[in-house]
């Protein structure tokens, strides 16, 4: 584990050797204090999606994946006061991430296929640099559904909502055959994809 996660908060040793009084340390007032958890809120929801991806890559299992993302999520709000706003939220939170799957296989927790520690760590290296084209892709999709026409956005929220239901239940609520529905969402996940593609390609981003 890094440095920066081996002390716990008031446990900071001074030039001379003693640890540091929290009345020695500044406090934030509320109001900051409020302020500096909200914004790194909306740091972790956006990109929550991201770090549940990384650790599918890592560990090759969403079984697996789900598991670590808990424990992520619990150090990652542990340490959310030591997060300087305005930093690379990623790159902190991926630290994290990659001590807790190493901690992970170390306990012999894992299932199936494992990688070498030294091909992880590569691969923990080119997901963290590539996360801004993930956030690109995402930007990107959500554009992309604002294209489509009416209909066919109205399907993918019917589809794929938190509150969506499958197939047959979208089909049958909008009055048409499941073969048909189908059929639809294939001709728009294609659409979508071409469109990602141009717009990255524009970026100069593949």
């Amino acid at each position: 584990m890094s440095a920066e996660f081996q002390n716990e908060p008031g446990g900071e040793r001074g030039s001379n050797g003693s640890a540091h009084s929290a009345q020695s340390m500044p406090k934030q007032n509320t109001a900051e204090q409020d302020k500096h958890r909200d914004a790194f809120a909306r740091l972790f929801a956006k990109h929550d999606r991201w770090l549940f991806a990384y650790l599918v890559t890592l560990l090759s299992s969403p079984a697996d994946a789900e598991e670590v993302f808990q424990e992520i999520s619990v150090v990652i709000w542990r340490n959310y006061e030591r997060f300087e706003l305005g930093t690379d939220f990623v790159k902190w939170a991926s630290v994290i991430a990659h001590n807790q799957v190493r901690k992970f296989r170390r306990q012999g927790r894992r299932r199936g296929f494992q990688l070498s520690d030294a091909t992880l760590d590569l691969m923990a290296q080119e997901t963290t640099r590539r996360a801004d084209l993930f956030e690109f892709r995402r930007e990107a999709l959500r554009h992309c559904i604002e294209q489509l026409p009416e209909n066919d956005q109205q399907l993918v929220q019917l589809c794929y909502s938190d509150d969506g239901g499958n197939f047959k239940t979208v089909a049958e609520s909008i009055g048409r055959p499941v073969n048909t529905v189908y059929k639809a969402l294939n001709r728009i996940r294609r659409v979508l994809h071409e469109c990602i593609d141009r717009k990255i390609a524009q970026e100069g981003l593949l």
